[in-house]
């Protein structure tokens, strides 16, 4: 009689509203999450990481580059710095400056070596006008008279470094290097040759070639500091913090202000993750350019890391105003609402990520994990199974990863089964066995074994629910290997599997089995209420009925309210002939669930 009524469609069902099995983990790392079915089955889930797992991190492969107007930026302040300081102290030993509206008619009959001192006089008057073109032209001359005059070729040696560093600042490094090159052959110790000379191998990310001509600039002339940018840049670019740092840090103290000195050693700041020195060095950049994209990105960067999100969330917002087709900032922009729990504004954000990059795997996974927080399972199957497409055009992919994306595939579309059902949709079992089955294959391991008994599970009480016994009863029976697999690998969850497989042994009568599984469970963690309420499920259908007492009696006492222990442990009562308790039970259920109580009391009526 007591097939007639639904009370044990709680069996395993009622599990879903119990939140201890996400409360109270078997081990960090892990997380156990029960799906249901319409039938009233549900088995636990296990989540690799976590249900919720954090957002993958885009790794961007490109090297931080200064672009070219920060390059000619440098040209300019150099060649200022440089005149400034020449000014003041020269550089090199010069000729005596002299005026071309005095230079004699005779010079071509006059002894070469004076004729040149003339010519070098009026090259030192152009140098001293800035105008390196008449510059160049004099001091050449000069050399041409007399290739001894020292005092010439190191003035035509500036002239041409200056002439080079003007192209430079015509984003002309090509052209650039010949008047540089030219220039050491009349100075080898040219500090400005040899910054024009590492400005034109970087821009041709021939970096240590830069490096090697940098650092000579400086050991040449140490007052040149705006080098110490570009050359803590590459030493960055190349990983090499430390020394970065020293450089960027000089450049700093000589120029506290300068937005791209500040801008780099935040990089810098950041790769130490000294977090908030980056951020006070990106803000002080932001001060001279606040319509910099970039620039609030590495903002939200440092706010992410410091946990400060909503404010982190609000610079990857204002980076993605200013370039809405900024990848990175949309990605992390995601990133950042998902980890607040803002999955609809999550979703948009990766949505326009994705456009942007329609074949970043980590793109789609991530927004498969915040469709899936919605939730909206049938978008997250379709992103992850879109990762998967891209996954297998690169080999190198990790095969963990790969084997997680095909979990969460089985889980969301478990979870679409429970809604599919109530609309007569037929649910995808067979593709979340096949999914899990990948996820065993490439990376086997308990949870996976658990998983793919969960999927087992689900698809043969379905069919077992629809009186398909010849296709449920081997599908529970591969559910079984499978959990048996995961609990021989001994996990520290092995409660989920034991738990599981205790549900299988009552749906295939193996009654002594689903005991003495369901023992261990509740011998280990009494605290379980569900893996109670079985334990009596698997002690009445026994025939066990002071057992099933028992256990149903522990489990209500665990949980007040938990509707399908108080409608066991009634109708185990009836069972046992004392109606008087199962009639307090009645009464009990008739506040708590009328339908339940009046089920059983058409039970109680006709028992014998």
């Amino acid at each position: 009689m007591h097939k007639k009524f639904g009370w044990q469609k709680g069996f395993i069902g009622s599990f879903l509203v119990f939140s201890f099995f996400i409360g109270s983990l078997p081990v960090k790392g892990q997380e156990l999450v029960s799906v249901s079915d319409i039938t009233g089955g549900s088995s636990v889930f296990v989540f690799r990481s976590s249900a919720k797992s954090a957002p993958r991190k885009f790794v961007s492969t490109a090297k931080v580059k200064r672009t070219k107007a920060q390059r000619v930026e440098t040209a300019r302040k150099v060649t200022k710095q440089f005149v400034a300081i020449a000014k003041v102290t020269p550089r090199r030993s010069r000729t005596k400056s002299f005026d071309p509206n005095n230079i004699p008619a005779a010079t071509n009959s006059m002894p070469k070596a004076e004729a040149s001192k003339i010519f070098a006089g009026v090259g030192e008057y152009y140098i001293d006008q800035e105008n390196t073109d008449k510059a160049i032209e004099f001091f050449r001359e000069s050399v041409t008279l007399d290739a001894k005059n020292a005092s010439a070729k190191s003035g035509l040696s500036e002239a041409l470094s200056l002439k080079g560093n003007s192209f430079l600042v015509e984003e002309k490094p090509e052209t650039a290097k010949g008047y540089f090159e030219e220039a050491l052959t009349n100075n080898p110790k040219n500090a400005v040759a040899f910054f024009g000379l590492g400005e034109v191998y970087s821009a041709l990310e021939k970096d240590d070639e830069a490096i090697a001509n940098y650092e000579k600039a400086l050991s040449f002339d140490k007052d040149l500091t705006e080098i110490n940018v570009p050359l803590g840049i590459l030493y960055y670019q190349k990983g090499e913090i430390a020394k970065a740092d020293t450089f960027l840090s000089r450049a700093l103290a000589v120029s506290p202000d300068d937005a791209d000195t500040q801008y780099f050693l935040g990089l810098v700041r950041y790769a130490q993750n000294r977090n908030q020195e980056s951020l006070t060095a990106f803000r002080q950049a932001l001060k001279a350019d606040s319509g910099n994209a970039e620039l609030h990105f590495r903002v939200g960067e440092a706010l992410q890391r410091l946990n400060q999100n909503e404010d982190a969330a609000i610079a990857f917002s204002e980076a993605v105003k200013l370039k809405p087709q900024y990848f990175e900032a949309n990605f992390e922009l995601g990133n950042i609402y998902y980890e607040i729990g803002k999955y609809t504004d999550s979703v948009k954000a990766f949505e326009a990520a994705k456009k942007l990059k329609n074949d970043n795997i980590d793109v789609y996974v991530n927004l498969g994990d915040a469709y899936r927080q919605i939730p909206d399972y049938n978008n997250a199957e379709s992103n992850y199974n879109m990762a998967t497409i891209f996954i297998q055009r690169d080999p190198n992919y990790s095969k963990d990863e790969t084997a997680e994306i095909y979990s969460k595939i089985g889980y969301v579309i478990g979870r679409q089964c429970e809604i599919n059902m109530r609309k007569a949709v037929r649910c995808k079992w067979n593709t979340a066995i096949t999914s899990l089955e990948k996820a065993v294959e490439l990376s086997p391991n308990a949870a996976d074994y658990t998983n793919l008994g969960w999927a087992y599970y689900s698809a043969g009480r379905i069919d077992m629910a629809s009186r398909n016994e010849a296709e449920g009863k081997p599908k529970l029976e591969k559910a079984k290997v499978a959990l048996l697999k995961a609990i021989s690998l001994n996990p520290k969850f092995v409660e989920a599997p034991l738990v599981n497989l205790g549900s299988i042994y009552i749906d295939l009568a193996e009654y002594p089995a689903a005991i003495d599984v369901l023992k261990q469970v509740t011998d280990k963690r009494g605290d379980w209420t569900f893996a109670l309420y079985a334990l009596g499920v698997a002690y009445r259908k026994n025939g066990d009925v002071p057992n099933a007492i028992t256990y149903f009696q522990k489990a209500v006492d665990k949980d007040p309210n938990y509707v399908a222990a108080w409608s066991g442990l009634a109708e185990s009562q009836i069972r046992n002939k004392n109606k008087k308790e199962a009639q307090k039970i009645i009464d009990k259920l008739k506040n708590l669930a009328p339908g339940e109580a009046q089920k059983l009391e058409v039970l109680m009526l006709n028992a014998k």
